[in-house]
């Protein structure tokens, strides 16, 4: 007769959605944690709200950079120069700025005035002295001029300038409207850029990696730059 067979039972492997996992206790305290949670969601929020003003300023400044070297003639400037009677010489360069304001309708916060006094010079190798001159400048994004006028005249020379659709892009990019308003816009988004570099690199350092590698990109990424710069001085 044959021996009975003898059968042999494996332990039971425990189920792996039974399996529970101990977790280790996390360095980070609850108000550091929070901390964390809002920095991440201001950091997302400030860059979509920013994003299409990002996408603006990035491709104006990518085509001021590479527009000598591609020959790109995208920004264009139309000049034209004309003589202006005035109805009397004004007596000081904010009245020339208040009647060319008056004549042409320019916003007078987007006015400048500058006087370039009489300095000594030389012509044909003769000793002469150069008159005084005012000088009126209106900024604006498609529209702007400049007008020099020499105190005494009845007559002021206007040079005034149109630019097309990508130079006045460029002139938002650089903040040349002369616009209060564009100009504080632009100091926020400026602002909020800071704000997400230096809070993408806390955020890195805490959630995503050590702070020597973060440290090692940042500061190699600056000796890079400061090179590249120096090379182009």
């Amino acid at each position: 007769m044959r021996p009975p067979r003898r059968t042999f039972t494996s332990p039971a492997r425990p189920d792996r959605n039974e399996m529970t996992v101990t977790e280790q206790p996390s360095s980070t305290s609850p108000r550091s944690a929070g901390f964390l949670r809002s920095l991440r969601k201001f950091h997302a929020w400030i860059g979509l709200s920013g994003a299409a003003f990002g996408l603006l300023f990035g491709l104006t400044g990518i085509l001021q950079n590479h527009r000598s070297v591609m020959k790109m003639e995208l920004g264009k400037v139309e000049e034209r120069k004309v003589q202006v009677e005035l109805a009397s010489p004004p007596s000081n360069p904010e009245a020339l700025s208040q009647a060319l304001s008056a004549q042409f309708g320019w916003s007078s916060d987007r006015i400048r005035t500058r006087v370039q006094p009489a300095r000594p010079a030389k012509f044909q190798g003769a000793e002469v002295k150069s008159t005084e001159q005012w000088m009126v400048s209106y900024a604006g994004t498609k529209h702007f001029a400049r007008a020099m006028y020499i105190p005494g005249n009845k007559t002021v020379e206007i040079e005034q300038r149109d630019a097309n659709l990508w130079e006045a892009l460029s002139r938002l990019h650089k903040a040349d409207n002369g616009q209060k308003g564009w100009i504080l816009f632009s100091d926020a988004l400026a602002g909020g850029l800071l704000f997400m570099s230096l809070s993408g690199i806390l955020l890195w350092t805490r959630l995503s990696g050590s702070r020597l590698l973060a440290v090692g990109l940042s500061l190699g990424t600056l000796i890079l730059g400061v090179f590249v710069a120096f090379r182009a001085w």
